[in-house]
């Protein structure tokens, strides 16, 4: 029996919400990252209203499910990781879906197929006259319209994950301001699903096997988006 599955029983038998709840996070160490940031990427994009829903609200959600229901839960710590993501999932699918204006009707495979599309153009980029780094569209667009913002940097936990994930060169991107930009950039322009799964992958730490699963897709699927946007970051952050 698996510690943390034999801890679980035991304060589930105890009626100790606090200390379950604590030794689900033990289980699913990269499911609050993941919440975090799915949270972030809809407010941002205008999906749910900023400040409304909070990732304690969904853990609480997601570990109170557990808790009601253990009996049903898997008794192997893999597959209860993955079930936690699972419910988180479709925690927030059905926020993002309740608040969102409109919905997109066509499915998951769908969307990701014409995501694929979009991975493989690699935008062009080059630095402007302050030696800033920048995507070329932007300069062909700067006449008729104002520069976007730039993009936030992402918080050192997740930039440092993505780097590990992909084998970037750490040296060369932390300390580096416009390379910790053009980073954050990358990754806030990734197409919505593929998103979802690359933050499975980073911030949620799971397999491609765990994420298909979570997701609903195939292992082939999972892996071939995130080959393409490894290939994407890696085309403009490896010089």
């Amino acid at each position: 029996m698996q510690k943390s599955i034999a801890a679980l029983k035991q304060h589930h038998a105890n009626a100790d919400r606090e200390a379950f709840f604590h030794e689900l996070l033990d289980v699913a160490p990269g499911l609050e990252g993941y919440v975090r940031n799915r949270l972030g990427n809809a407010e941002h994009n205008g999906l749910i209203p900023s400040g409304l829903y909070t990732t304690d609200d969904i853990l609480d959600d997601v570990f109170l499910y557990a808790y009601e229901h253990f009996s049903d839960m898997a008794e192997d710590e893999s597959e209860l990781r993955v079930m936690l993501f699972q419910l988180a999932n479709d925690r927030l699918d059905a926020i993002i879906r309740e608040e969102a204006w409109h919905h997109d009707a066509l499915s998951l495979e769908a969307v990701l197929e014409d995501e694929l599309r979009q991975l493989n153009e690699i935008p062009q980029m080059t630095t402007d006259a302050d030696g800033d780094i920048v995507m070329v569209e932007d300069l062909d667009d700067a006449e008729i319209e104002p520069p976007e913002p730039r993009a936030l940097l992402l918080e050192d936990s997740f930039e440092d994950e993505i780097i590990g994930q992909l084998g970037l060169e750490g040296a060369v991107i932390r300390g580096n301001r416009a390379m910790e930009q053009l980073l954050a950039r990358l990754y806030t322009e990734l197409p919505a699903q593929s998103r979802i799964l690359f933050d499975l992958w980073t911030r949620g730490k799971l397999s491609i096997d765990e994420i298909a699963g979570v997701r609903g897709l195939s292992v082939r699927q999972v892996r071939e988006v995130l080959k393409q946007i490894q290939d994407r970051f890696e085309a403009l952050l490896v010089r």
